[in-house]
């Protein structure tokens, strides 16, 4: 089930004085400590509604970090420095969270690989009391990250594991991004038993099993390429502390001991608009480069964006087949077409085809590119067209650009335009495939983007009043012709494909 979101916009409720301590555990940070600790002392000083402390945890450097951490505390006595003679993020977080008055206490890397616009989100429920404990996520929706494929991997298979070990509801465990009444955490610190980085695990399976309110947030996360993290080690402490979780509820099942009930988690978008929204791109200004933005992006995987646009036509021939006829005796309307890319591989295969977009400086490049084609601009709100004016009407990874706000009026206005009977149909990237996110997340032009999971564009057909509503998997493997479309059919029902495609035939009353 998936975690209710609003925007911090939406929270309701007046803040009241509060205050908040967030530490930041540092190991041989001597060259960026002073730098971020001081950038992050502004961005409070100048945002922030609350009294607050920053507090650096040193847990056992053997460089200068310790010294320059005496030297911002006694500049600055809104920062506090204390140091532990043994290493271990849990440990650090321990000693300041147990030693902190602050109402509300968080934590940070140090590096802000965390996007500080965040920060409101993560404290304001906890200062309304509408949570207890809250948590970056870089796998919830409306997260954006940028990191290497192989931890992106590594990321997603622990954080698969431990929800089906927990079966909490929680998307990532391990994003170094945390606060928490101060009560509340006081309170399970405790029953942690890691000193190290599984601590973070330890701390949410503490809270769901005790039924605590755990708000999630998205965050923007940008690897640092100097992390002090060894992956293969750090996975492999976890797994065991999962393990000896697992071994501990087991045995108080075992024993008849009674079991709390769970704990609930919402989701908490940052305020980015009025409506809570991510930002629009504005892609006038992109235009000339949108194709090469896109190859870059899905280079790792040896093909191009004309690789994956034809596949989308291949796929888009068979599902009309299938439903309204041969797609070259059809009128097809393409929303959202860009600089005409995979239009370029349709006209040779419609009756007729028209593309609109937002943005004028696209459908230029689009009428130059596909000199057969016809095309419009429109205003993102309403289709200029009249009800019922194509057989067929697609939309080829566009709806997770749009505001979420206006997602479903923009599904309906995709049924509108199609005629009874026709097909509607929305190829979008499954967020669910880690190789997708990693690809989405390289992409500069997908920044601040939503992606749209294949229930909720099922959900916005079905409301829009579309019939025989059906989900395809697709790109299962870059592998081009007979062979990939043999292996893409075979896999089609399995949510687990690159991309997937939601079609409909559009109804009427």
């Amino acid at each position: 089930m998936e975690a209710p979101i609003v925007s911090s916009a939406q929270l309701g409720g007046s803040l009241t004085a509060a205050s908040i301590d967030i530490t930041i555990p540092v190991l041989n940070e001597e060259t960026c400590l002073r730098r971020n600790v001081t950038a992050l002392a502004a961005r409070l000083g100048a945002e922030c509604p609350y009294e607050w402390t920053v507090t650096v945890a040193d847990n056992g450097s053997t460089d200068g970090t310790w010294a320059i951490a005496q030297e911002l505390a006694a500049e600055d006595h809104r920062i506090r420095a204390i140091r532990l003679d043994r290493r271990g993020r849990g440990r650090a977080l321990k000693q300041a969270w147990i030693t902190s008055s602050a109402d509300v206490v968080a934590y940070m890397d140090v590096d802000l690989s965390t996007g500080l616009e965040s920060l409101r989100a993560l404290i304001d429920p906890l200062v309304m009391r509408t949570a207890d404990l809250s948590i970056g996520s870089r796998l919830a929706r409306g997260a954006q990250i940028r990191r290497s494929l192989r931890r992106e991997v590594i990321s997603r298979c622990y954080n698969m594991i431990a929800r089906s070990a927990f079966r909490y509801s929680v998307r990532d465990a391990q994003c170094g991004f945390k606060a928490a009444r101060r009560e509340v955490v006081q309170s399970l610190l405790p029953d942690i038993v890691d000193d190290g980085w599984f601590f973070d695990t330890e701390l949410i399976v503490l809270a769901w099993r005790n039924g605590l309110r755990i708000n999630e947030v998205p965050v923007r996360w940008i690897e640092d390429g100097d992390s002090r993290v060894r992956i293969t080690r750090t996975a492999s402490d976890d797994l065991r502390g999962i393990a000896r979780l697992v071994g501990d509820r087991w045995r108080q099942r075992k024993s008849g001991v009674s079991l709390p009930p769970v704990g609930t988690v919402s989701q908490v978008l940052p305020s980015r608009s009025v409506e809570g929204d991510w930002p629009v791109w504005d892609f006038d200004a992109h235009a000339l480069d949108y194709v090469a933005a896109v190859d870059q992006s899905v280079s790792f995987t040896g093909k191009d964006s004309a690789f994956y646009a034809q596949r989308k036509v291949e796929l888009l021939e068979d599902l009309a087949l299938g439903s309204t006829g041969p797609l070259e005796r059809l009128s097809v309307l393409d929303v959202g077409c860009g600089t005409g890319t995979t239009d370029r591989f349709l006209v040779g295969h419609v009756g007729t085809l028209t593309g609109v977009d937002v943005s004028g400086e696209m459908l230029d490049l689009a009428a130059k590119a596909v000199p057969k084609a016809s095309y419009e601009w429109y205003n993102g709100e309403k289709l200029p067209f009249p009800d019922g004016s194509f057989d067929v009407a697609v939309a080829i990874c566009v709806l997770h650009h749009v505001p979420m706000s206006d997602r479903e009026r923009f599904v309906s206005e995709l049924h509108r335009v199609t005629c009874a009977g026709g097909l509607v149909a929305i190829f979008e990237h499954n967020p669910t495939n880690p190789l997708t996110r990693y690809a989405v997340n390289s992409c500069d032009l997908d920044d601040g983007v939503v992606l749209v999971g294949g229930r909720q564009a099922m959900a916005f057909l079905e409301k829009a009043g579309a019939t025989e509503v059906t989900r395809t998997d697709f790109l299962f493997t870059p592998v081009g012709g007979s062979p990939g479309r043999y292996i893409d059919g075979t896999l089609s029902r399995l949510p687990l494909g690159g991309q997937y495609v939601v079609s409909a035939r559009a109804s009427h009353p």
